[in-house]
């Protein structure tokens, strides 16, 4: 008889092997609904026996569901086609924004199932965490009053997270500095009332990249590169089917990517860095001549979009160094796509086609780039969507 620590070894492994082969038949079925138990076997290399029984317990468990059989001409019973199932499992996704809270629900196809909003003053962490737990507790319970089962929550943070989404590092928009998160945000979370679910902290341009690469237009490749401007500007990088996030979490900030040595003073202490050129925070100061205050990005995209001569020259101007940045993005990562989003896409044609004229002047030079440029699906949903896209993205990169 083997000594009971071999038997508990051999249990967790079979768990290990299960979740795994769970995770590769709900990654086949998300890149192709409509897949049979006999279609899976042959793709995933795995016996029929096997497929059945991981495809029943995904069943049981709200992940899977048969979809009526399409009309055949072959004799026999018609396969049954697979789909993930949008009626049961909900992933929650929130984000805290520079001036506002944002919490949404999807279900495992990225449909909406309920969002909510709050504006907010910039306050301590402690504080925000409270008010935020506030709003997820509002939407869990919505949820559950309608039957669904809350897989997980993410949240999304304008600044750097470390790897294992433990910490913030510096997020300067909001004055927090090298603090934890996770466990004050599962505190807040459960004082407010909500049911226990995995909770996970990431940057707000991962997110939104996420949103794509899960749910949008970025589905059917393997690397994409999200660009989020707004008062700051981010990136988020996808490369190989996972989040690249570097060796401390800080991947992707391209906003502090020097386009100018002797440039504009930038916050986070350098000069010339793109977020000077490109952001919400450097148009406005193109137009009214002073760093403070911002003006909100509706009043920049009106004046835009008015003709107003200045506001045209300054999204001008910053479309071209966006256009730069983006060249500088494919020169050293070669994406598959590269996405546009954030509040400053709101300044419309004038800001994104000159981003784009730039962009296309500069790829002339290198005939055997052919990154894709798309603007954003999700628009202000972006950050929340993609962090709910978080949760259900780790369960099928299991």
């Amino acid at each position: 008889m083997p000594p009971s620590g071999h038997a508990e070894a051999l249990t967790g492994n079979q768990s290990l092997i299960k979740r795994i082969n769970s995770a590769a038949i709900l990654r086949l079925v998300r890149q192709e609904a409509g897949l049979s138990r006999a279609d899976l076997a042959k793709r995933s290399g795995l016996t029929k026996s096997t497929v059945s029984l991981l495809v029943q317990d995904l069943i049981d468990e709200g992940w899977l569901c048969e979809s009526e059989a399409s009309a055949s001409n072959a004799v026999g019973r018609r396969p049954t086609p697979l789909q993930l199932d949008p009626s049961r499992l909900a992933l929650m996704g929130a984000e805290i924004g520079v001036d506002y809270l944002n919490v949404v629900a999807c279900n495992l196809q990225g449909e909406l199932l309920g969002s909510r909003q709050q504006p907010y003053s910039p306050s301590d962490l402690g504080s925000t965490l409270t008010a935020l737990a506030r709003l997820i507790a509002q939407q869990d319970a919505a949820l559950g009053a309608q039957g669904w089962r809350v897989l997980g929550i993410s949240v999304g943070v304008p600044g750097t997270v470390d790897v294992h989404g433990h910490r913030v590092g510096v997020v300067p928009n909001l004055g927090w500095h090298h603090q934890d998160i996770e466990q004050p945000l599962c505190a807040a979370l459960k004082r407010a009332g909500v049911r226990q679910s995995p909770v996970k902290v990431l940057n707000e341009a991962n997110a939104a990249a996420l949103s794509e690469y899960v749910f949008g237009t970025g589905a059917q490749t393997n690397s994409l590169v999200y660009l989020s401007m707004g008062i700051g500007v981010g990136g988020g990088i996808v490369l190989g089917d996972r989040l690249h996030l570097g060796h401390d979490g800080t991947a992707g900030e391209v906003g502090h990517t020097v386009l100018q040595l002797d440039g504009p003073p930038c916050r986070c202490g350098s000069r010339g860095c793109a977020e000077t050129f490109i952001s919400q925070r450097a148009v406005s100061l193109d137009i009214t001549g002073t760093p403070d205050p911002v003006l909100p990005i509706g009043e920049l995209a009106r004046r835009v979009a008015g003709g107003d001569a200045t506001a045209v020259v300054a999204a001008r101007r910053a479309g071209r160094y966006l256009g730069m940045l983006m060249q500088n993005i494919c020169n050293m990562l070669d994406p598959a796509v590269l996405v546009l989003g954030g509040p400053m896409v709101q300044l419309g044609p004038v800001f994104l086609d000159a981003a784009r004229e730039c962009f296309a002047g500069l790829q002339a030079r290198y005939a055997f780039h052919t990154t894709e440029v798309r603007h954003c699906r999700f628009g202000i949903n972006a950050c929340a969507v993609g962090a709910a896209g978080a949760v259900l993205h780790e369960a099928l990169m299991a």
